[in-house]
């Protein structure tokens, strides 16, 4: 083909192209031009070819492609850059191609993608500042892989650096506070058992020591099974506003305590252990000064020892007088960050120091005018200078200090009381309950009303102050009268001005006089947030039904109030709805679940009660109701489920089991009905699904006999009951002994010999499986361990797992502990599984079966052929050998059907370079048959029935005796 052909074949080729490209010569020259490269320039093709591309691209528009079209040129190799072109207002992507006689260059249009990534780089900067500006840091916890996420703002409220902070769970608990350590772990677990939203407070350490507040929130995200795999929240730090919350509530309480008039002592010790409480670490001193100003008198000093408040009480002001004397003497605060150094503290050092006390700093009380009424002074039991915070805190005492220092002094006279009144934040009234007016009020009043202050006293109070809920109901305001001047407390409403109403929390006593001196403070917002709290916490977040336990106190209710007539449950589960989750989606399966629980609830009369207990389950309730009215209402309920569910983007047709359960027969109890009307549900899907089922005779049993089970069940472990029995496993050919089964037996101390069948059910259900099954690891290596140290060589030991123990994210670690312990070579150990265990979340099982390849072990599919047999997913997993079903090798050789598909799985797993052993052989006939069939392995009583350990030793015997014979 000639070089014309070629040329014209590959401009053919270009121009098919939907990207811009361009050829220069090594002189910078186009030799071609596509259309669109044409296009993208604003000239015809052809006018272009021979032109300098530098005449095409400004110099300062370009810079970054010339150089590397020059550095691609001068290196040979392809470049690729992204740059900003401003004539076309377009981000391209080039790709620069050299050869040895020039360049190809392809423009790439990228400016959607850019501009997508901008606006996500500028998203998350207006996140991470609105989470800045808000205090507010959020994080993600994936739960099996612990790995924890957090936001710029959330390490800068624990103020740690991402850097050297572990982001697990484990690290974040490290950071709590010890005293809420244990209860923030609690609240997580039941967070992580129960699902839905949470919420908590916790205090938490920053690296320096310093203790802050945060108030947490999130949200469990669950599978479709209902283990939760994710935790989602947000973190807030409201060290800020929980200590204006205390430091409030503490004044608020003290000013409560100062207008009843109490000893001077008590107002000054809960200012001093409001302080404390505050300032973690602080011992408070209030001191006094004397009426000639000349010493300070002790006040109270609650967390001091006693020999040192009396040994420093009426100790002289003056320079260089300890801290207190020093600053009542210069009206100014003293810091002494060191009392063994310090030269104020020369004539006090031993008496401090005797008593441990190596810091102080004394700020003087100011009175009203002024003048120093006493000081405040703050010890502490290490060396140490007052952050800024803490003088700020000290200063806010101060007043509260000066008030119960005044008001001691000064009680009774008017004017001071109306400085008492005006430094509150909280409103405090004098109401006249004959003339239903207001005498006097402070600031607060008027702000929260919305009327001037002319307003409030010429109304009755009784036109803004009315009965928290019956307008009718008596006023609470005249509670006090005639009350012996006892303290009373009460809410109402105050309807402002506008129409908005406040709840008003008072408490209030009457004077000889008959008026009222009340104080209230505004509880609206907390109020609101308790219903909003309770409803989160009684209801379900996706459904917004009520959850299990506010079902259980209405089935409490109905059994109480009709002991005579049944109360029926009907518990509804939808059947496979998590393929509903696994296809497409928890958005649109929540949202399925959301329709299902209104086609229920308008499904049901008035006196049902309806739940959403877990998951996919819902359940009802109700008495007074014959068997026909039940069970018509089951029906109904199953039927509402099946018809077609459609939402946006989708249309699903589910269908539901529903069980029914009812007194007296089915229990006594909320959760024994329950228990009975799921046990029921469970055996409709068994039975098929789509369908309702009653709880039986038979079925109660079984429960009773499963929680009599579960109750000895977790303490097998711990009274030593369990026990492995080992049955031999012989080569087909020649039977030589190839090793055993370990099979679990349970030796229950009350209930005796319990075989697994009975018990492994109840162990998965109670999520137990993952420990008995270590403890299994455990002894199987230790056995085997012992016989190899016996002497004993050429064989396995099998091991079974549930499908519970292969969701487990440890198993790997937990197998490879036990061989490692006991020093066992990991071909040793053959670990034996279902085919229905595989099956469940094939993608994790597929992982977990790797990572015990890559141990060494081997691993074996039982009970084959009884369940899913499915070459799709058999030839996914590492599989070493094939054990086929019991149930196909009991009517051999006589069966031809069982013939033949022990045939068939013996060549199928040979084609898959398996291995295949038959379970269940009794006879010697079935052996012969098998061993022609060509089987590699043998089990079954017939040649060796299980033993204890004690008894498993005689088949080595045999063995050798065998061979040597």
């Amino acid at each position: 083909m000639g070089r014309n052909q070629f040329e014209q074949g590959s401009m053919h080729v270009f121009e098919r192209i939907t990207d811009a490209c361009v050829a220069l010569d090594r002189n910078w020259r186009f030799t071609y031009l596509n259309a669109q490269a044409g296009e993208l320039l604003g000239r015809r093709a052809g006018e272009l070819v021979g032109r300098h591309i530098w005449t095409e691209f400004p110099k300062d528009a370009d810079s970054p492609f010339r150089r590397a079209c020059e550095q691609a040129m001068a290196e040979q190799q392809p470049r690729t850059i992204e740059a900003w072109y401003p004539p076309h207002e377009r981000w391209f992507e080039n790709h620069i191609y050299p050869s040895a006689d020039g360049l190809t260059v392809y423009f790439q249009d990228i400016t959607g993608r850019k501009r997508t990534e901008q606006q996500l780089q500028q998203q998350q900067r207006l996140l991470d500042q609105a989470q800045q500006l808000a205090r507010v840091g959020s994080w993600s916890w994936e739960i099996a892989a612990n790995r924890v996420s957090w936001s710029a703002e959330l390490y800068r409220i624990y103020g740690v650096d991402p850097a050297s902070h572990a982001a697990t769970f484990e690290a974040y608990l490290e950071r709590v506070h010890p005293d809420d350590r244990e209860r923030v772990r609690r609240v997580v677990e039941c967070a992580l058992q129960d699902g839905g939203t949470f919420e908590f407070e916790e205090r938490i350490l920053w690296p320096d020591g310093d203790e802050r507040v945060l108030h947490s929130r999130g949200v469990v995200e669950a599978d479709a099974d209902g283990r939760a795999v994710r935790m989602l929240g947000a973190c807030q730090d409201i060290t800020a506003r929980k200590r204006e919350e205390q430091m409030a509530a503490g004044q608020h309480e003290i000013l409560l305590g100062i207008a009843a008039q109490p000893p001077l002592v008590e107002s000054l010790q809960r200012i001093a252990r409001l302080h404390e409480s505050l300032n973690p670490g602080a011992l408070c001193s209030l001191q006094l000064l004397d009426a000639d100003g000349r010493r300070v008198l002790h006040g109270a000093a609650p967390s001091l020892p006693e020999d040192y408040n009396q040994g420093i009480d009426r100790l002289e002001i003056g320079a260089a007088h300890g801290s207190c004397g020093t600053a009542a003497w210069c009206g100014e605060r003293v810091v002494v960050d060191d009392i063994a150094t310090h030269p104020y503290w020369v004539n006090y050092r031993e008496l401090a120091l005797a008593h441990g006390l190596r810091a102080c700093w004394s700020t003087p009380v100011p009175g009203n005018h002024g003048e120093v009424l006493g000081t405040f002074a703050v010890y502490y039991r290490e060396p140490r200078a007052p952050r800024p915070e803490e003088l700020a805190n000290i200063d806010r005492m101060l007043p509260i200090a000066g008030i119960a220092i005044e008001s001691d002094r000064l009680v009774g006279r008017l004017r001071e009381r109306n400085r008492f009144f005006e430094m509150s934040q909280e409103i405090f009234c004098i109401l006249d309950p004959r003339s239903e007016r207001l005498v006097q009020f402070n600031p607060s009043l008027p702000r929260l009303a919305g009327y001037a202050a002319d307003e409030l006293k010429s109304r009755s109070y009784r036109e803004f102050l009315r009965p928290e809920y019956d307008a009718a109901a008596p006023d609470p305001i005249l509670g006090p009268v005639g009350a012996d001047r006892h303290v009373q407390e009460f809410v109402n409403r105050c309807v402002a001005k506008d129409g908005s109403e406040h709840l008003l929390e008072w408490t209030a006593f009457a004077t000889p006089d008959g008026l009222i001196y009340a104080v209230a403070r505004d509880v609206t917002a907390r109020r609101q947030a308790e219903r909003e709290l309770a409803h989160a916490a009684s209801h379900d977040a996706i459904t917004s039904l009520p959850r299990r336990p506010l079902l259980e106190h209405a089935l409490a209710a109905i059994l109480q109030q009709h002991p005579a007539t049944p109360a029926w449950v009907v518990m509804v589960g939808l059947d496979r709805f998590q393929v509903v989750n696994e296809s497409v989606g928890h958005v649109i399966g929540d949202d399925v679940l959301r329709r299902v629980a209104g086609r229920l609830r308008a499904a049901l009369d008035a006196q049902w009660q309806i739940a959403r207990i877990a998951g996919d389950k819902f359940a009802v309730a109700a008495g007074g109701l014959g068997r026909e009215a039940a069970l018509e209402l089951a029906e109904r309920l199953r039927g509402v489920v099946a018809r077609p569910i459609e939402g946006q983007d989708y249309r699903l047709l589910l269908t539901a089991s529903v069980g029914i359960s009812h007194s007296p027969e089915h229990g006594d109890t909320p959760p024994t009905l329950l228990r009975s009307a799921e046990a029921a549900m469970m055996q409709a899907k068994r039975d098929g699904r789509d369908r309702v089922g009653e709880f039986s005779v038979a079925q109660k049993q079984a429960l009773e006999e499963r929680v009599l089970l579960g109750s000895r069940l977790r303490d097998a472990l711990r009274h030593d009951e369990l026990e492995l029995y080992y049955q031999p496993q012989y080569s087909a050919l020649d039977h030589a002994l190839t090793g055993f089964e370990a099979l679990l037996r349970w030796n229950c101390g009350e209930l005796g010999r319990i075989l697994p069948a009975r018990f492994i059910p109840v162990a998965e259900a109670l999520g137990l499986m993952p420990e008995i099954g270590g403890w299994v690891f455990a002894q199987a290596a230790r056995q085997l361990r012992a016989w190899l140290d016996r002497g004993h060589r050429g064989f396995t030991l099998a091991v079974n797992v549930s499908a519970q123990q292969l969701q487990h994210p440890h198993l790997v670690e937990q197998v490879a502990e036990a061989l490692q312990r006991h020093a066992v070579p990991p071909a040793m150990l053959d670990i034996e599984m279902t085919e229905s265990a595989l099956m469940e979340n094939v993608a994790r099982v597929r992982r977990t079966l790797t990572g015990l390849k890559e141990l060494g072990v081997r691993l074996s599919l039982d009970d084959f052929g009884t369940g899913y047999s499915s070459l799709a997913y058999l030839k996914q997993f590492p599989i070493d050998k094939l054990k086929i079903d019991q149930s196909f090798v009991r009517d051999l050789p006589d069966d031809a059907d069982d013939g033949a598909i022990a045939q068939t799985i013996i060549e199928l797993a040979h084609q898959l370079r398996m291995l295949v052993a038959a379970e269940g052989v009794e006879t010697q006939a079935q052996a012969a048959f098998l061993a022609g069939l060509g089987c590699d392995e043998l089990q079954g009583n017939g040649l060796g029935a299980a033993r204890p350990v004690v008894d498993a030793e005689r088949y080595f015997a045999a063995a050798r005796g065998a061979s040597s014979a």
